[in-house]
């Protein structure tokens, strides 16, 4: 299994750090609690 390791600073960075793990949670069919919900 891979990790990410992810650093965000400053407001823009929060906001674009915020953008990138719902991105990545939708295409990998995770909920807000990082369950899997896909088929």
């Amino acid at each position: 299994m891979r990790e990410i390791v992810h650093l965000q600073t400053g407001q823009c960075g929060n906001q674009i750090g915020a953008a990138f793990w719902q991105t990545i949670s939708g295409e990998h069919g995770l909920d807000s609690n990082g369950v899997y919900g896909g088929t």
